[in-house]
């Protein structure tokens, strides 16, 4: 989705802010680029949509170089949310959330209704917050406009430079919990600006360290508190986090691939599938591995008078899976709630990983204690 190769930055006073930078940000990824000031967090970031250019190197946005494209249009394709927010305080709250649709000439009825839509995304009634300008709301609920001003264009990127930093500790979690959820929701490409560890641990797929312009360690927020990189990331991610940090299997090593079948395949081929693996359920994933459901064996034998019938006819499609990132207590937490005995695991595409299993994750705890 984003490509950076060996991007470096150097200022007119001779100060490196970047050097060599490298780094592939996956589409549909929540990406957070955290370190102290000065290490180059938002001159990364800002290099996405050209309000910096690289000394050197090349990125690339869906494959295309950025340097070869119009800046002001790259710009209107990329939602961009800040810590002063940026609200235009003589526009009405349906006025900036439809700037950019409407400087993109979309039509207005259209943009209109996305304006409703996105005010209820946010838990903002339209009937009462799109005719008020922004000096009557409070922060909280400024930065919940700047959020769905930045997706009223539909960009596939939205960068978010520390947006939640200027707001009391109660809204700026309140909005980090909005944030998680939304972003299963819209499944965006962002690129996030911090710097409380907590903020990134709490929101992001992927955590970026830097320090002096280069990336010290990049990876999941498990990973990262269970094996730090350096002594450097030890400190910044405190000892307090880190002796919070229990001793859990790493999630990819309780996954274990999953029967799947496609929503056309007939119940006699599933049965046939049920007998020859020796198990009770079967995963439904359509030609490019994307999680549909899950079906029952005592489901597939209820039907199986009606061999033509298709798989899809009676599978579940809101079975709870669960995220590749999400932490080792998340899936203890919600393994018990799960509809088949195991647990779909999917990435930020909804790609089918792999199932955990009660029998697996047992095993692993086990393994662990033993």
């Amino acid at each position: 989705m984003i490509k950076f190769e060996n991007v470096s930055k150097i200022y007119e006073d001779g100060f490196q802010a970047l050097k060599n930078i490298n780094l592939h940000i996956k589409k549909g990824e929540l990406l957070v680029l955290i370190g102290p000031s000065g290490c180059g967090k938002t001159t990364t970031m800002k290099m996405i949509n050209r309000l910096n250019d690289p000394t050197d190197g090349k990125i690339y946005v869906n494959g295309k170089l950025i340097n070869e494209q119009d800046p002001v249009k790259l710009r209107r394709d990329i939602g961009y949310v800040i810590q002063q927010i940026g609200l235009f305080p003589h526009m009405t709250i349906a006025e900036n959330v439809a700037l950019v649709p409407k400087l993109k000439k979309e039509n207005e009825e259209q943009y209109k209704n996305k304006v409703n839509d996105l005010l209820n995304m946010v838990g903002l009634d339209p009937e009462i917050y799109r005719d008020r300008y922004p000096g009557e709301l409070s922060g909280g609920q400024q930065q919940r406009i700047g959020v769905i001003r930045a997706l009223a264009a539909e960009p596939s990127i939205i960068l978010m430079d520390e947006p939640f930093s200027a707001l009391d500790p109660i809204s700026r979690e309140q909005l980090q919990e909005e944030l998680v959820k939304l972003q299963k929701e819209i499944n965006k490409t962002i690129v996030f600006v911090t710097h409380d560890m907590d903020e990134a641990l709490k929101i992001a797929d992927r955590i970026c360290i830097m320090r002096d312009g280069e990336i010290v360690q990049l990876d999941v927020p498990n990973r990262i508190l269970s094996n730090p990189a350096d002594e450097f990331v030890k400190s910044f991610i405190g000892e307090d986090r880190l002796s919070q940090a229990k001793e859990y299997p790493e999630l990819e090593d309780v996954i274990v691939k999953g029967i799947t079948v496609n929503p056309t395949d007939k119940l006699s081929e599933c049965i046939r599938l049920l007998h020859k693996n020796k198990i009770n359920n079967l995963v439904v994933v359509d030609e490019d591995n994307k999680y549909l459901g899950a079906v029952a064996s005592w489901d597939i034998y209820k039907s199986h008078k009606n061999n033509d019938c298709e798989i899809q006819e009676i599978m579940s499609d809101d079975s709870v899976k669960i995220d590749i990132n999400q932490s080792f207590e998340e899936v203890l937490n919600t393994i018990s709630k799960a509809d088949f005995g195991f647990l779909p695991v999917t990435d930020s595409s909804n790609e089918l990983r792999g199932v955990i299993t009660n029998e697996v994750l047992i095993g692993s705890l086990a393994d662990k204690i033993s």
